[in-house]
């Protein structure tokens, strides 16, 4: 059957690349068949293309249609974006800038949920629920985000309530790993007052064996429920109040296994004796972590709120907008620090309490001349508790650390808008910031086997893997706990401190608006917050400074082919300076620092086109060239089959400057092709076929060569059945259907011999049985 070419356009764009009807009305279609993507980039609804940053909008459908829940699935599919656990919680990396992980840090990409700031790696860990629209903005953000976004922010936006009933039921089950349900509901309760109810359900068994355990890894629970009540208690006063918890627990914690380097799995090195058959250390579908008799069970135990209230006053041509927002959580988690069979290293427990309050007030202007603006205040109240406590085996000892830091942060911004003409508008955005800081981190010894403070000894039982080393088998504390921090890095220590930070982030924004299309040129700054160091286990290693940046992007958005067709390209160059890193340095601790000089410069494309009546081809593609210009003192690798070149005089500490980075692939992004057909009364068959893929890239931040991943491409295909007339769905998702083995992020092996590695896998081949049902 042949469709109306502007009927079958609409119908694609509405069912590919909008949110569902449930969460919110599809935007009328250009003349040639696309829909207009309405986002809040800028604080504002607009489209997309009149927005001057590099900018991927994925709406609510998409992430259902893929069955994406967490930021780091989705990343998979965005060039230049990616998200990805680590042994102390999510990374976020994007044109490659990231700061690692490490309690102390805040993320060098800001992620916003409904206009609440979520800062902390933690936070990653919550599932998408009800989402209308996730956007992905490139580049500092720094005007009307704030700190703590000098690479960029994730702004994620959830469902309102509506006037009318509406609804839907979605569920996946994958097959041999769970099954997940997601529905929402709403509706007016008054003539001023709607409700939405939104729940979420997942059960997942875990993509890798743990044949030590006797299961798959990571089996997770999550249930995360919202509550949105919408008052209007005038006809120029709206009232959003949310209330969204989430709970997880967790058999495993990560998906990891330990990897050996090929020259022992060829018999050119040999592997200690009680680490077994080298063979069995290969990059595959099976683990070997955790041991039952020394009580070791990785698992996790996740909970959080998050309250949000947000008020629209409208005044004329002006509107007053407060956000307020409070979240907690709190984490209890135990893991194989080593990733292992062998006794190296156990994380016996790790406990982390965080809460947060924010205040924004926003007066925005909606001027029919030519001048407009933004212009707001913002206050932040944050505390963090973090204690943990390692089993170190070889040294028959414990160290459990202790950790606070609490921090208050107030800012004044504005953004004014001018237009010169119909065509040229200037942007000048300005933000003046302070933070307070204080912290505070102790670490005791404690002898594994006794319990006793090994400070408080008479004397000290050397452990073999030190008597090894030539030590006599007994010392004195001082003298033992001296040998410790000089050779292990690895010292008793108490520390605090208190800093003060200003900072002034200025930026501007040019744009000729055309028929067909839009130019823009942008010069903008950043900062993110210097700190207190929650990992190092010296007390030399305590503070941390602010890392700043200076970044230029020039851009276009086009419509092409009559409509049929748009293409956003974006050039950019950003210079860091003190790049805030950790890495983990292979034994105990981790190179915390600020990385000097690094420049990341590349080209963005993204785009659409309904090149025939029932096709259309879309996708998003990245080119980077990231390096360090200036990075001394940095973590060398360790390699049997591979010796750093850039070993800096002191034999310890590697030279960076010249070198590329982490999570800096030279090509990224993906590519979809959809077809829509009609097949019966009222029922619509739709077929995507995508490919994600990266060229190679480092997975660790020390640069070995052998923890590169190599270049990749995936294949995803879904096939699904739609009744829209009465509001049914029925699909099949094939993802990595050729079955490639990955990995996103490696570290060396804790307490290991050099060549050993933790390397966490990405899932292989997966298909899901979907359906839904909305009204």
């Amino acid at each position: 059957m042949h469709l109306n070419p502007k009927l079958s356009a609409l119908a694609l764009s509405t069912s590919l690349a909008l949110a569902p009807a449930w969460a919110q009305e599809a935007s009328p279609a250009d003349d040639g068949g696309l829909e207009v993507i309405m986002v809040s980039a800028q604080k504002r609804s607009q489209s997309v293309k009149d927005v001057p940053i590099s900018i991927t909008a994925i709406p609510a459908q998409k992430l259902i249609d893929n069955n994406l829940s967490t930021a780091e699935q989705l990343s998979s599919s965005i060039a230049n974006f990616s998200v990805g656990q680590t042994g102390q919680g999510f990374a976020i990396n994007m044109r490659g800038l990231g700061s690692g992980s490490n309690q102390g840090f805040e993320q060098t990409v800001g992620t916003y949920v409904d206009g609440i700031y979520r800062g902390r790696a933690q936070l990653m860990r919550s599932s998408f629920l009800d989402v209308e629209r996730i956007e992905v903005l490139r580049g500092p953000q720094s005007t009307l985000f704030g700190k703590n976004t000098t690479a960029g922010a994730l702004n994620i936006l959830t469902a309102k309530p509506t006037d009318d009933l509406r609804g839907y039921l979605h569920g996946a089950y994958e097959i041999d790993n769970g099954y997940s349900l997601e529905g929402a509901v709403g509706n007016a309760l008054s003539d001023n007052v709607q409700g939405r109810v939104a729940l979420k359900l997942i059960n997942e068994d875990g993509f890798l064996h743990n044949s030590l355990m006797g299961r798959d890894e990571v089996a997770r629970n999550s249930l995360l429920g919202r509550v949105s009540l919408a008052w209007q208690p005038a006809d120029d006063i709206d009232v959003l109040l949310r209330y969204q918890f989430d709970r997880e627990d967790s058999d495993g914690v990560r998906n990891a296994q330990p990897v050996a380097e090929s020259i022992y799995l060829n018999g050119g090195a040999q592997l200690p004796d009680y680490f077994g058959d080298p063979r069995q250390y290969v990059l595959d579908d099976v683990t070997q972590k955790g041991l039952r008799e020394l009580g070791e069970d990785e698992g996790t135990d996740y909970q959080a709120d998050h309250l949000t209230l947000d008020v629209q006053w409208q005044l004329g041509d002006l509107s007053l907008t407060s956000v307020t927002g409070w979240q907690r959580y709190d984490l209890a988690l135990t893991s194989d620090g080593d990733d292992s069979p062998v006794p190296l290293v156990y994380r016996q427990y790790n406990d982390e309490e965080y809460r947060q309050l924010s205040q924004e007030l926003r007066l925005t202007s909606d001027w029919q001349g030519a001048f407009n603006f933004i212009a707001g205040a913002y206050y932040q109240d944050t505390e963090l508790d973090f204690a943990e406590a390692y089993r170190i085996y070889p040294l028959n000892a414990l160290g459990p650390r202790d950790y606070q830091n609490d921090s208050d942060t107030w800012a004044l911004f504005s953004q004014l808008d001018y237009s010169f003409n119909e065509h040229w508008q200037a942007t000048l955005g300005l933000r003046y910031s302070q933070e307070d800081k204080q912290a505070s981190r102790t670490l005791t010894l404690v002898e594994l086997s006794s319990g006793e403070v090994i400070a408080e000894q008479d004397i000290v039982n050397v452990p073999d893997m030190l008597q090894a080393m030539g030590l006599p088998a007994q010392l004195p504390p001082e003298m033992y706990l001296g040998i410790l921090a000089s050779e292990l890095q690895l010292e008793q220590h108490a520390v605090s401190g208190e800093r003060t930070e200003k900072a002034f982030s200025p930026a501007l924004n040019i744009k000729y608006k055309f028929d067909g299309g839009m130019l823009y040129g942008a010069v903008s700054t950043g900062t993110k917050a210097g700190g207190f160091d929650a990992r190092a286990n010296v007390a030399k290693d305590w503070e941390f400074e602010d890392e700043s940046v200076l970044a230029y992007e020039l851009g276009a958005k086009l419509t092409l082919d009559d409509g049929a067709a748009d293409l956003n390209l974006a050039l950019f160059n950003m210079a860091f300076e003190d790049l805030q890193t950790s890495t983990f340095d292979g034994t105990a601790g981790f190179f915390v620092e600020n990385g000097g000089k690094s420049t990341s410069r590349g080209v963005e494309l993204d785009g659409r086109w309904q090149f025939a009546d029932n096709w259309r081809l879309s996708g998003n593609l990245a080119w980077l060239d990231f390096s360090w210009d200036e990075f001394k003192g940095a973590k060398c690798f360790y390699s049997l089959m591979y010796s750093p070149d850039n070993v800096e005089a002191d034999g310890q500490s590697c030279d960076m400057s010249g070198k590329t980075g982490a999570f800096a692939p030279k090509w990224s992004g993906s590519l979809d092709l959809d077809y829509l057909m009609e097949v019966g009364d009222g029922l619509e068959l739709k077929v995507n076929l995508q490919t994600q893929f990266k060229s190679m890239h480092y997975t660790n931040y020390d640069l070995n060569p052998y923890t590169a991943q190599s270049g990749y491409g995936k294949l995803n295909l879904r096939v699904a059945l739609a009744d829209y007339a009465n509001g049914w769905s029925v699909a099949l998702l094939g993802k990595n259907l050729t079955d490639k083995n990955t990995i996103n992020y490696s570290t060396d092996m804790s307490f290991g011999p050099v060549g050993m590695y933790s390397v966490y896998t990405e899932q292989g081949r997966s298909v899901t049985l979907q359906f839904g049902y909305q009204f």
